[in-house]
């Protein structure tokens, strides 16, 4: 879908969860600590089952940062698919 359909759909009275869509997530945590890592996991969680629930929406697996910060670079985001 074109940013040009997308805008027609909008000016129609179409929302965003009416489009058919492609679409992903990104995930971060500023740091290693476990309660963080936990809540890297709810939030993969949450997005995914909030983009498959809509019918519309074409799932694309999404990108995650573990404890990636400024003065540590050595860390690569990665590919992430949990489902």
């Amino acid at each position: 879908m074109t940013l040009y359909e997308m805008k027609q759909a909008f000016l129609l009275g179409k929302t965003i969860f009416d489009l058919p869509l492609k679409v992903s997530y990104y995930a971060r945590v500023s740091t290693e600590k476990e309660e963080q890592i936990n809540s890297l996991e709810n939030q993969v969680a949450f997005f995914e089952d909030y983009i498959r629930k809509n019918k519309n929406w074409t799932f694309i697996p999404g990108y995650v940062d573990e404890g990636i910060s400024r003065y540590n670079i050595t860390k690569k985001r990665k590919f992430y698919e949990n489902g």
